[in-house]
């Protein structure tokens, strides 16, 4: 994709630090890290999001997050790791792309919950709406 930085760093036309690519996904630094060794994973293959990844790619990002968690919970004194992707005007790339972030208790890093008035009635009308969506696009 023409002006894509994380395309330019796959066909290493820009440089990153690299840490582990495959013929599905590409594994580098982020260049403004949440806390050190914080890695991205992105599909080869260009999709501006979540829902354009195919199938393949999609299952190589996640099984390479749960690799990379593992070297950074083996290299860092971490207490958790963040697993994390956004779309929509929340993504920075427009290229699909997730977060594996080690996490430390006091490192500042929050996800805040907004708090939600939501009644039990409408979490079944949200269920029946959502099943009857999933059955018309035959999962």
């Amino acid at each position: 994709m023409e002006n894509c930085i994380f395309c330019e760093i796959i066909h290493k036309k820009v440089e990153a630090y690299i840490i582990y690519e495959n013929e599905h996904v590409c594994c580098f630094l982020d260049k403004s890290p949440i806390n050190i060794g914080h890695i991205l994973i992105v599909p080869k293959t260009h999709s501006p999001e979540f829902r354009d990844v195919d199938e393949k790619s999609l299952n190589e990002v996640i099984n390479t997050a749960q690799k990379m968690a593992r070297v950074l919970e083996n290299l860092f004194p971490t207490d958790g790791i963040t697993v994390l992707q956004e779309n929509g005007i929340f993504k920075d790339v427009e290229h699909y792309h997730m977060h594996v972030i080690p996490r430390y208790k006091d490192d500042g890093f929050y996800l805040v919950e907004p708090e939600n008035a939501e009644k039990p009635t409408d979490f079944m009308e949200l269920k029946i709406k959502m099943q009857a969506y999933l059955h018309k696009e035959v999962i």
